[in-house]
């Protein structure tokens, strides 16, 4: 089957990306099916249990579905260790933390692979931090992390959503993403702040109708 874009929107509207957060290589097969049916592109949650308090299922047991574009969530706190399995996820954006270990050799590593890499701030992390790393040649996209990491239907702490203004106003052609806690009644004052990607989980996963929860964000966003 012929691979997805690598980008799958343009950038004059932010887009939905929904979320597969699991621990069960069946319950990974059935979300990424479902989701495929509706949406061009994926975000796919790891953790190692250890970075982040729930581990999901690891690296070496998932896949990529050439249906869609694949986002890469990796919450390793060593992701050093487990590089050779992210390349050969073969993820079109791997996404690491500013937080973890080895994080310039990773993002090195990975660019020399022809993999796009994003970098994920946690609620507790500033974005002047990617300055003091000397790692911004390295990625070309910033997540804000607005929920509790590792779990999905939380809500979003909006207080965050001034690291994206700050993020834009340093970095105007940086591409900026959010994961936490986005429903029906905050995902266009989200956008608005600026984020060009919302990675949504529970608000579709858990709704009867996971189509139906996806349109009715796409359509907010219009």
């Amino acid at each position: 089957m012929e691979r997805a874009c690598l980008v799958w929107y343009i950038t004059v509207m932010a887009v939905v990306a929904p979320t597969v957060t699991t621990d069960d290589p069946h319950e990974y097969r059935d979300q990424i099916n479902s989701i495929s049916d509706f949406s061009d592109g994926v975000h796919l949650d790891f953790s190692d249990g250890v970075f982040a308090p729930t581990k999901l299922l690891p690296i070496d047991q998932a896949w990529r579905s050439d249906r869609m574009v694949n986002h890469a969530h990796i919450m390793y706190k060593k992701p050093l260790e487990y590089l050779d399995d992210i390349i050969n996820l073969e993820a079109d954006l791997v996404i690491l933390h500013a937080e973890s270990d080895d994080l310039k050799e990773c993002l090195q590593r990975l660019q020399e692979n022809g993999t796009r890499t994003g970098v994920a701030l946690l609620p507790e992390t500033q974005p002047e931090k990617l300055e003091e790393l000397g790692i911004t040649d390295l990625f070309d996209h910033v997540l804000v992390f607005g929920g509790h990491l590792g779990y999905q239907g939380g809500e979003a702490d909006l207080n965050q959503l001034d690291k994206v203004k700050q993020i834009k106003k340093t970095y105007p052609d940086m591409e900026v993403a959010w994961d936490g806690g986005v429903n029906d009644k905050n995902v266009k004052q989200i956008a608005d702040a600026g984020v060009d990607v919302l990675n949504v989980g529970g608000f579709i996963k858990n709704a009867r109708n996971p189509k139906k929860a996806y349109d009715s964000l796409v359509n907010l966003l219009k």
